[in-house]
């Protein structure tokens, strides 16, 4: 004898089965859009339209001639950047239509359904921008990095890593250098009064 799970199993099945889908245009409808409702959460893009996909090339181009990413660790933080951008520019123009809707501030409405729409807008929007500014400090960071490591390559060792922080190292080793170099010339400085002593005591032997 099957189990509860196993007979919610069969049945989920055969209905599923014997389901086509919607049929009423409303619902069609309704289908048509749960891509794109659901996309804001999704870990990859589904474009609706032909002027959706241009659009977001033209996003790619922009964003790779601004920012110029290279090697395969930036092109994937810059592509973390470009999903995020995106999503928040779809997110933008999804708050506008339910502002239009509501008649106003969503999230003020006294529709139930406007109200748990703009709340899960909200919510998109805040991970999609943390994700914008998580990406873009890390792609700055590595890109700073990779600048730095170009433009003094004398300052680092042959063999550093390719992610190893090329300015904090120069930094430490150049402050390493102050350190030793200002006791170099504190020890000189001693040593020089030293010397200039005993020649003051040579003077003195022999002027008496």
């Amino acid at each position: 004898m099957p189990t509860i799970s196993q007979a919610h199993s069969d049945a989920a099945r055969v209905n599923g089965a014997k389901s086509h889908g919607p049929v009423t245009p409303e619902g069609k409808a309704r289908s048509s859009q749960n891509g794109r409702i659901h996309g804001f959460t999704a870990s990859r893009i589904i474009f609706h339209t032909a002027e959706e996909q241009a659009d977001y090339d033209s996003l790619v181009t922009e964003y790779t001639s601004h920012l110029k990413p290279g090697g395969p660790v930036e092109l994937d933080i810059f592509h973390q950047l470009i999903h995020a951008a995106w999503r928040l520019r779809n997110l933008a123009v999804a708050d506008a239509r339910l502002y239009e809707q509501a008649g106003g501030d969503p999230l003020l409405s006294e529709n139930p359904d406007i109200e748990k729409r703009a709340a899960l807008l909200h919510r998109y929007r805040t991970a999609a921008e943390r994700a914008y500014h998580r990406a873009l400090n890390q792609l700055k960071s590595i890109q700073n990095n990779r600048l730095y490591r170009e433009q003094f390559p004398q300052l680092l060792p042959s063999d550093a890593p390719p992610l190893a922080n090329a300015e904090r190292f120069s930094a430490r080793t150049q402050a390493n250098l102050r350190s030793e170099l200002a006791q170099a010339v504190k020890q000189a400085e001693t040593e020089a009064k030293s010397f200039s002593s005993q020649i003051q005591e040579m003077l003195n032997q022999f002027r008496k």
